[in-house]
């Protein structure tokens, strides 16, 4: 019998050799290729909680304000973010996902589930159900760990 702890590399093992086999065989498409992945990750957050203040969204992604106010200038000048002032304290700038960007994200999203469709349906249907099982306790678990709850 395996450990907990055995088990979960074995997943993680296998999960890194599944992403470098896909990867290796195609080329990566991006929706927009002019959007870089540190403004993909600011979109995907703005995209879960909303309007966001700088400080706050540098602090979440773990880079200094600098290096956002970069970032999110492209977003802006590209009309996938929008910035203005916080009227509750006019030294902060608040931040969130414009339209266009919702539907970049929505195109990255829409591709992952295209290329996850076409290696599902070469399992056989006992497999295809094993996965299924195996991404609704994934779920269950991902929702244990979001603060609100919910995906």
């Amino acid at each position: 019998m395996t450990s907990k702890q055995e088990s979960i590399e074995r997943a993680l093992s296998g999960y890194r050799e599944l992403v470098q086999t896909l990867s290796a065989r195609r080329t990566p498409e991006f929706p927009d290729p002019g959007v870089t992945m540190a403004q993909m990750r600011v979109l995907m957050l703005l995209s879960v909680v909303g309007e966001m203040r700088m400080s706050d969204l540098a602090h979440e992604l773990g880079v200094s304000l600098s290096t956002l106010s970069s970032v999110v200038d492209r977003l802006v000048d590209t009309n996938l973010a929008a910035r203005r002032d916080d009227p509750r304290d006019r030294r902060s700038v608040l931040v969130s996902l414009a339209a266009a960007g919702a539907k970049v994200l929505d195109s990255f999203q829409e591709l992952g589930v295209a290329h996850l469709r076409e290696l599902l349906d070469h399992l056989s249907a006992d497999e295809a159900e094993a996965v299924t099982r195996a991404v609704d306790v994934l779920v269950v678990a991902a929702r244990r760990i979001s603060p609100e709850g919910q995906l």
